[in-house]
């Protein structure tokens, strides 16, 4: 008996070294990280609450910081300007001749030979521009926000420079904020970067289809914060802020996409 035990298990043994085990299943790849198409470096600084004159070597520092920081596209809020007063330095014109950029200037108030609005300066072609009143919303006080969008290459970007009224209720802001993001004119590249003096409540940014880049701690009394559009297209990659006489400059690094 243990004899014929034996012979079957020594058949069993010789089948399966004969047929060979089933061979284990190659371990899946694992997957690459996505590379963006293209990274590009936004900055913003809002000059509102700079009071002093400016001055041109504070505007050539800005430009220098500029350039130091590879920043591509620099939004700007609070801007005040004095055309035809030949004792002013404009801020537009100088920033403008020092770095060779293009811009957009979109005015809020012009009274008494002062001019006030935000603007946009970019290295890259300025496909359009829209400049944005917030007229039915109560406490505004001539606030707006300039809308431009740029040829970036891969893709279009849009990017705004906002003036939010300054006492408005969360209510408002969230009425803002919807203005604001209807200013992309083409729902298939729904690619945005809002800079201003956006609104601190939660409750207001989770009412938006936006994400809030988080500040370093020396740039969070920044008059100056940034949003981004959140879907696959746009990924934010670092935040940093350098200090200028004109205040803080806030820079942030993105990587743009294709649709997935």
């Amino acid at each position: 008996m243990k004899r014929a035990i034996l012979k079957i298990c020594l058949f069993l043994i010789s089948t399966i070294l004969f047929w060979g085990c089933p061979s284990t299943p190659p371990k899946a790849e694992k997957e690459t990280a996505r590379k963006p198409e293209l990274t590009i470096q936004v900055a913003t600084i809002n000059l509102g609450q700079f009071t002093k004159r400016i001055e041109r070597k504070q505007i050539t520092e800005l430009a220098r910081a500029i350039k130091r920081e590879q920043v591509e596209i620099l939004a700007v809020q609070g801007i005040a300007r004095y055309p035809g007063v030949a004792t002013r330095v404009d801020f537009v014109n100088e920033l403008t001749g020092q770095t060779d950029w293009r811009n957009v200037f979109g005015e809020m108030l012009n009274i008494s030979g002062r001019q006030t609005g935000n603007a946009i300066f970019s290295s890259y072609p300025i496909l359009s521009h829209h400049n944005e009143t917030f007229d039915d919303v109560k406490s505004s006080n001539y606030d707006a926000a300039l809308q431009v969008t740029v040829d970036a290459g891969v893709r279009s970007l849009v990017v705004i420079s906002a003036q939010l009224p300054s006492k408005a209720t969360a209510e408002e802001q969230v009425r803002c904020m919807k203005l604001i993001a209807a200013l992309n004119p083409d729902e298939k590249n729904p690619l945005t970067i809002v800079t201003g003096n956006l609104p601190s409540s939660e409750s207001v940014l989770a009412s938006t289809a936006f994400s809030e880049i988080p500040l370093l701690e020396s740039a969070r009394h920044s008059d100056s914060k940034v949003w981004y559009s959140t879907n696959s297209g746009l990924q934010l990659l670092s935040s940093r802020n350098v200090e200028t006489e004109l205040g803080s400059l806030v820079i942030v690094h993105l990587g743009m996409f294709r649709p997935k």
